[in-house]
């Protein structure tokens, strides 16, 4: 008897080969018998793996579908929540649009009832002086444009330093602006700085040319000093000029004859009196409610 190690070393690759070579020899219906046979022997295995494979992605598209449900869920609410807030938000922000407009509401009227005018735009209009009047009785510019270029009556004219006056009359091609040293012009004004109305009115022309005006109704605690000067600007309240054009400047204050309030002398530009080219502030709303 041989030894184990005494056996061939290639004793079953021989035996392959036999098979391979009786199964090439074989006819080829006995390939195709066995070959069929072979396969419907395989199918079972293949039907039952292809089942488990089938019930293994259902359960796991279960399990999936359980958890993205849950997620969803999860954001859903959180969404939820958020909407309730922003709700929320979006109510408290309607509420207070809703007070906000009916605050605007109530100044306008109280504007329309007491006759001042909010701020406003001005449409700017370029004219030349052709004539001055500036005498003891009288202050007065008159101007080459009139009514044929949108110039009225109560329109407000300013210049290169300040405020000048006030469109006085008007014709189709010329105008006469009331000049800010004329007694008989008053508007509404503030201390730069301060928003308490005060009033200013004109009073005429120094000696050599001085332009002069008077600051009336100051309240008690505005002081002056030696080294600080007010000056004395345009408030919206009067309708006539847009709020912070300059008027002129206060050196002192003194007691007014009531005792209610201060008065002092306003130092006009003297450029006032020399000026040669004008701008008028036209506005097209409620142009007939200023100050004539």
């Amino acid at each position: 008897m041989a030894a184990p190690q005494d056996r061939p070393k290639f004793g079953p690759l021989l035996a392959l080969g036999v098979f391979f070579l009786l199964f090439i020899t074989l006819p080829s219906g006995w390939k195709v018998f066995t070959q069929s046979s072979f396969d419907e022997f395989q199918a079972p295995f293949w039907e039952i793996t292809s089942r488990i494979t089938d019930l293994t992605d259902y359960w796991g598209h279960q399990a999936d579908s359980k958890k993205t449900l849950i997620s969803k869920n999860r954001d859903l609410s959180r969404i939820r929540a958020d909407w309730k807030v922003q709700e929320s938000l979006l109510e408290k922000w309607e509420s207070e649009r809703v007070k906000l407009n009916g605050l605007r509401a109530h100044l306008e009227a109280l504007e329309d009832k007491i006759g001042l005018d909010s701020e406003k735009p001005y449409q700017p209009i370029l004219a030349r002086v052709t004539h001055r009047n500036l005498s003891a009785w009288w202050q007065e510019l008159f101007l080459r444009k009139g009514t044929n270029h949108g110039i009225l009556p109560g329109l407000g004219v300013i210049y290169a330093d300040g405020i000048l006056g006030r469109i006085h009359q008007s014709s189709s091609n010329s105008s006469k602006v009331e000049l800010a040293t004329n007694p008989n012009f008053r508007i509404v004004a503030h201390f730069q700085g301060d928003d308490r109305p005060v009033t200013f009115q004109g009073t005429g022309m120094l000696v050599g040319g001085q332009p002069m005006g008077l600051v009336l109704d100051v309240p008690h605690d505005i002081k002056i000093t030696e080294r600080k000067n007010l000056f004395l600007v345009t408030s919206s309240l009067g309708g006539t000029f847009p709020s912070g054009l300059p008027i002129g400047k206060v050196k002192s204050l003194e007691e007014s004859g009531d005792g209610l309030f201060k008065t002092g002398k306003v130092i006009l530009p003297p450029g006032l009196a020399k000026v040669s080219e004008v701008t008028i502030l036209r506005s097209d709303i409620n142009l007939h409610g200023i100050n004539k």
